[in-house]
């Protein structure tokens, strides 16, 4: 297993969501985000990004909070502790970068994902959105979306 800092270009050959993909990349570029995943026998098996500064600053406001988004792990590789150990090591470099709080959004039908992000420690509910930061248009504005919840932890 091995979980390290992916690239904007490895990001970019994952997934192509129009405006959305060009987001994501500008923001690594211009170092206000990051690309992690974690591997298996050389296989990407998950994903997670962060966001250290976002126009919603109940998110990312650049200095103590930072956004988690897009946390994936492939489901035949789910309930086996690889999500767990690529948060925790995003976690430390959060706090590598003098970050002090994490937050992550979660759609309110998500039971298995909130007991994770609790079990996780992201036990401050900060608010209700409809707006997802690092989805967004043409003119790279957020779009709505449905509803989720946006959690914070302290690290």
């Amino acid at each position: 297993m091995e979980i390290r800092q992916g690239t904007s270009d490895e990001m970019m050959s994952l997934w192509y969501k129009q405006f959305t993909s060009e987001f994501v990349k500008k923001n690594i570029e211009s170092g206000k985000a990051e690309f992690w995943t974690i591997e298996e026998n050389g296989r990407l098996i998950g994903e997670l990004y962060i966001f250290t500064d976002l126009e919603d600053k109940h998110f990312a406001e650049g200095k103590k909070t930072a956004y988690l988004c897009a946390f994936r792990v492939i489901e035949e590789m789910r309930g086996k502790g690889y999500g767990t150990k690529l948060m925790l090591r995003v976690f430390d470099r959060l706090k590598d970068l003098d970050f002090e709080y994490a937050t992550i959004g979660v759609e309110l039908g998500e039971g298995a994902n909130i007991r994770l992000y609790e079990r996780l420690g992201f036990d401050t509910k900060v608010k209700i959105s409809v707006v997802d930061p690092c989805d967004v248009d043409c003119n790279f504005k957020p779009v709505m979306c449905d509803e989720f919840l946006l959690l914070r932890k302290a690290l």
